[in-house]
């Protein structure tokens, strides 16, 4: 069983002034012992809240490792942006990228691909599975990314409700809105309580929902999950 306490990686903490990104962030995560985490741009902020909010996520570890490349006879260096360790014992290096950097039109055209080249051929040498993530992954919906960080600031902030039996026993593998669960428990649930333990069900994989259609309300569906990772 990983250890939390004994990671297999640390972050490597980057001065702002030569790292490449559009903002700064700091987060607490459940999945990393509730350590600090930095973020340096508001992509990986997000894909940062998308893999401390997959269940099929045991933990991961942002900025993890510098590698050494030689371009021209010149040494350089690149960090990966996180690293994921699966619940099934999958790990994976993931490089966070908006998509035009991706194409031979943008001024960061070359380094990036320089950069991606040398992270795999580092992780095929090592055995290890390496992906581009871009906002068109991560981003899913107009919606998803507000969803997930509603459901991950209240799990942070609050703990399971007592409820959580009740509103689970509502729940089929066919789906039902929480509208549903609310009129199925009124008198012994309130609604709040309801949609957080909806949350809690969903940050541990229990159940899960469409994040990209609705806002957490009555009108979110929610089911039975059959857990499938980010990759």
């Amino acid at each position: 069983m990983y250890d939390l306490n004994k990671p297999k990686y640390k972050p490597i903490v980057v001065p702002r002034n030569k790292k490449y990104g559009n903002n700064y962030w700091m987060a607490k995560g459940p999945k990393v012992g509730l350590r600090d985490i930095t973020l340096y741009s508001d992509l990986e902020f997000d894909h940062w809240l998308v893999v401390e909010t997959d269940p099929t996520v045991l933990t991961y570890c942002e900025q993890p490792i510098e590698i050494p490349y030689v371009i021209n006879g010149r040494l350089h260096s690149t960090i990966f942006d996180m690293w994921i360790l699966f619940k099934n014992g999958k790990e994976v290096f993931v490089e966070v990228k908006y998509e035009k950097e991706l194409f031979a039109k943008s001024t960061k055209y070359e380094r990036t691909n320089r950069q991606i080249s040398a992270q795999r051929e580092w992780c095929k040498q090592n055995g290890i599975i390496h992906e581009v993530r871009t906002e068109r992954m991560i981003r899913k919906g107009p919606r998803y990314i507000e969803n997930k960080l509603k459901m991950f600031m209240n799990i942070l902030n609050h703990q399971k409700p007592s409820s959580i039996t009740q509103v689970m026993g509502c729940i089929k593998s066919n789906g039902i809105s929480i509208g549903d669960i609310c009129k199925q428990l009124q008198g012994e649930v309130v609604p709040y309580d309801v949609i957080l333990a909806c949350q809690w069900l969903c940050y541990e994989g229990v159940i899960t929902t469409n994040f990209c259609e609705k806002v957490w309300g009555n009108e979110m569906e929610v089911w039975l999950s059959e857990q499938t990772p980010l990759t």
